[in-house]
C-alpha cells in the first residue's frame, strides 16, 4: 500500500502540472512581428504573416503586436480594433508613420513607447481618431504634424509624452475634441503653423504649457478647456501677425475665459477674466483681475494708451509681457512668483510704477530695446522690488535729507536705460491713484494726447487744447459739465475724471442787413424793418439804433418803426455775435413829411407872358418920329 501511494502522489501532481500549463497556454496573448510592417504601395502587407486582415481598402488588426507601422499606400483605413502598437523607445522611432500619404484613416490604435506615436510629414487630408498614444520615451510626441495640411485629428487620448500634439509649419489642420493629459512638456504647441482650426480639446496637468502659441497666426481657437497646467495658456511671438489669432471667451483656463482682443478700442476687460492679451489695441483698461498659471499674466503686443492697474498675477511665466507697446500705465499690480515678473521687448514710454514684484525667480523685469519710466517722481515714489536691500533714514527729492518718507534712499538699477528713482521702502503701500480720460471733439487734439493715464491721487494734472487748422477751440467739458475755455487747464486728480477738448470750425465773417433802406410815410404810418445775419458765432444779439442813438427795447432780429414827427430819419442795426465780434449795416432812410393844414393848401395861380426886347421897340418909335417930324411941314407948304 505504501508503494502505491508513493506512485500515485507524483502522478497526481504530475498531471496537475500538465494541466496548468495547458491553461496558461490557453490564456496567453502572443505578441508577435517583432520589427516593422509596411503596408506596401499596392496594397500587400510585408511580411505577410503580419496579425493583418485586409478587406478591400480596410487594414484590421487581429492581434497584439509589438513593432513599427509604415503605411505606403494613400486611401485607405487602418483599424486598429484596440489593439497595441508597441515599441522600444528607440530614438527616431515612429509608431506609425505616414510620411508623404494623404487620405488615410488610423484609428482605435493604442500606441506606445516610440519617440513619435504619429508621425505626419508633408502629409494631407488624413483622419486620426480614437487612439489612445502614451510615447514615453524623452522627448517623444503623440501626434506630430511637419510641414503637413487639411488632416483631421480628432477624438484621440494622449497621456505621459513629453508633448501631446506637436504641429510646425502646417496649416489648414483641425485638432479637436481631444483628451490630452499629464504630458511632460506641453499639451499642444503651434510652432510657425497658421489657419488651423483648435475645438473643444481638453488639455490638463502639463507640466509646462497646456497650449502654447508659437510664432504662429490665423488660427481658430474656440471650446479648449486647459486646467492644472503649470502654464495653461501662452503666446509667443516677434511681430505683430504672429500674435493675431481667433481666440474667443470659449476657451478657459482653470474654468475662467479668455479675453483675447485684436484690434479693439475704448473697453474695459471683464472681471471673470482668466486671462488677458490685447493686440493692437488702444485705450483699454484692466483692473482688479486675479490672473495666474498663465504663459502671460497679461500680454500687451503692439498696444498703447491703456491702463493696466490694480491686478494680482502670481505663477505666471511671465507677469505682465509688453512687445511693440508705448504710452501704457502699469500701475498697483502684483507679480509674484513668476519666472519674470515684467518682460519688455522693443516697448518704450510706458509709466511703471507703485507695482510690487516679488520673489520672481528669473529677473523681477527683463527688458529689451526698451526704455521706460519706472517711478511716478517724488514724493510719490517708484516699485517695490522684493530683491533690492536698502535703507529709509533720508527723505527729500535728493534723499539727501534727514528723516523717513517710506523711499530706498538710493535708486533701483534695471538697467543702462531703466531705473527706479524712488523704489518703495519693504512696508511702504503705494498712494492710490486715478484715471484721466482726454478725448476731443473734431477739429483739434490735445497734450497729452487723447487717452487714459493714471495720476497719483491729489496731484494735478496741466492738458492743452491743440486746435487743428481753420479750427477753434470753444471750451473744456470735465466730467460732462462746461469748465470754461482756460487753455491749458489743470485737473485736480481728486478722483476718476473724464475731461474734453471742444473745437469748432471757424466761421465766415459777421454781417449784417436789413431791409427795407428807404420809405415815404405818411401820418398813422409804420415801416417794420427786417434783419439778415451771416457768419459770426450764434446765437447772435440784436440793437436797433434811431439817428445814431441806441432805441430802448428794440433787440429783436425784427423792428417797426412809427414816427410822430415829421422830418427824414435814419435807422441801422448792430449785431454781436457769441464771441463778442460785431457788425453794422447799411443805415435806411425813411421820409415822413409834415400833415396838410385845416381845410386844406391854397394855391395862387399866375398868367406868365412872353419877355420881349425893349430897346429895338424904342429905337423903331424915336426913327418913326424923327421921320413923321420933318415930313410934316412939308405937307402944309403944298397946300
Amino acid at each position: 500500500m505504501l508503494f502505491m501511494k508513493e506512485k500515485i502522489v507524483p502522478t497526481i501532481m504530475l498531471t496537475l502540472l500538465i494541466t496548468s500549463m495547458l491553461m496558461l497556454a490557453i490564456n496567453i496573448q502572443p505578441v508577435k512581428a517583432e520589427g516593422t510592417i509596411y503596408i506596401r504601395a499596392d496594397g500587400s502587407v510585408d511580411p505577410p504573416t503580419a496579425p493583418i486582415q485586409r478587406d478591400g481598402d480596410i487594414y484590421t488588426f487581429t492581434d497584439n503586436i509589438f513593432m513599427i507601422i509604415v503605411v505606403e499606400r494613400d486611401n485607405i483605413v487602418v483599424n486598429g480594433a484596440g489593439r497595441i502598437v508597441q515599441g522600444t523607445k528607440a530614438y527616431e522611432s515612429k509608431g506609425i508613420d505616414l510620411a508623404g500619404r494623404t487620405n488615410v484613416t488610423i484609428k482605435k490604435m493604442e500606441i506606445k513607447s516610440f519617440h513619435y506615436g504619429i508621425y505626419l510629414n508633408g502629409s494631407s487630408y488624413n483622419n486620426i481618431s480614437g487612439n489612445n498614444i502614451t510615447t514615453i520615451w524623452l522627448y517623444g510626441v503623440g501626434i506630430w504634424l511637419y510641414s503637413s495640411s487639411n488632416n483631421n485629428i480628432y477624438e484621440n487620448s494622449i497621456a505621459n509624452n513629453e508633448y501631446g500634439i506637436w504641429l510646425s509649419y502646417s496649416s489648414n489642420n483641425s485638432i479637436s475634441e481631444n483628451s490630452i493629459m499629464s504630458n511632460r512638456q506641453i499639451g499642444i504647441w503651434l510652432y510657425d503653423s497658421s489657419n488651423n482650426n483648435i475645438y473643444k480639446n481638453d488639455v490638463t496637468n502639463s507640466e509646462y504649457y497646456g497650449i502654447l502659441v508659437h510664432s504662429s497666426s490665423s488660427n481658430v481657437f474656440r471650446s479648449n478647456s486647459m486646467a492644472n497646467n503649470k502654464y495653461n495658456f501662452g503666446v509667443w511671438g516677434d511681430g505683430l501677425l504672429r500674435f493675431v489669432n481667433d481666440v474667443d471667451a470659449s476657451n478657459t483656463v482653470n474654468g475662467k475665459p479668455i479675453y483675447y482682443w485684436v484690434n479693439e478700442a475704448d473697453r474695459t476687460a471683464p472681471s471673470d477674466a482668466g486671462y488677458v492679451a490685447l493686440v493692437n489695441c488702444t485705450r483699454i483698461i484692466v483692473r482688479d483681475l486675479n490672473l495666474s498659471n498663465n504663459g502671460q499674466g497679461i500680454s500687451l503686443v503692439y498696444t498703447t494708451n491703456s491702463i493696466i492697474t490694480k491686478n494680482s498675477m502670481e505663477n505666471n511665466e511671465y507677469g505682465i509681457q509688453l512687445v511693440w507697446s508705448s504710452n501704457n500705465v502699469i500701475s498697483e499690480n502684483k507679480m509674484i512668483n513668476s519666472s519674470l515678473g515684467i518682460k519688455l521687448e522693443w516697448s518704450s514710454d510706458n509709466f511703471i510704477y507703485h507695482n510690487s514684484l516679488v520673489d520672481n525667480t528669473d529677473f523681477q523685469v527683463y527688458t529689451h530695446a526698451s526704455t521706460n519710466v519706472w517711478d511716478d517722481g517724488y514724493p510719490s515714489g517708484g516699485n517695490y522690488w522684493s530683491d533690492y536691500v536698502s535703507v529709509d533714514v533720508k527723505e527729500g527729492p535728493n534723499q539727501d535729507l534727514p528723516g523717513s518718507d517710506g523711499l530706498c534712499d538710493t535708486p533701483y538699477n534695471i538697467d543702462a536705460s531703466n531705473t527706479d528713482h524712488y523704489p518703495l521702502f519693504v512696508g511702504a503701500p503705494p498712494p492710490p491713484t486715478y484715471s484721466l480720460t482726454i478725448t476731443t471733439t473734431a477739429g483739434g487734439t490735445a497734450d497729452p494726447a487723447p487717452g487714459t493715464y493714471g495720476y497719483t491721487a491729489n496731484s494735478t494734472v496741466q492738458v492743452t487744447a491743440i486746435p487743428a487748422a481753420n479750427h477753434l477751440f470753444d471750451y473744456w467739458e470735465l466730467d460732462s459739465v462746461n469748465v470754461g475755455s482756460a487753455n491749458p487747464y489743470s485737473v485736480l486728480m481728486d478722483k476718476n475724471h473724464a475731461l474734453k477738448a471742444v473745437f469748432s470750425l471757424i466761421p465766415p465773417p459777421l454781417s449784417a442787413s436789413i431791409s427795407p433802406l428807404s420809405a415815404s410815410i405818411l401820418v398813422g404810418q409804420s415801416v417794420t424793418f427786417t434783419s439778415t445775419v451771416s457768419g459770426g458765432y450764434t446765437p447772435y444779439g440784436y440793437q436797433w439804433y434811431l439817428n445814431g442813438a441806441p432805441v430802448s427795447g428794440a433787440t429783436s432780429n425784427t423792428w417797426t418803426f412809427t414816427p410822430t414827427t415829421s422830418g427824414i430819419y435814419y435807422v441801422h442795426l448792430k449785431v454781436t455775435d457769441a464771441k463778442a465780434n460785431t457788425a453794422q449795416s447799411d443805415a435806411a432812410r425813411i421820409t415822413f413829411p409834415p400833415p396838410p393844414p385845416v381845410g386844406g393848401y391854397s394855391f395862387s395861380i399866375q398868367v406868365q407872358t412872353k419877355a420881349e426886347p425893349v430897346l429895338p421897340y424904342i429905337a423903331l418909335i424915336a426913327t418913326l418920329t424923327a421921320v413923321f417930324t420933318k415930313l410934316r411941314p412939308k405937307t402944309k407948304r403944298k397946300r
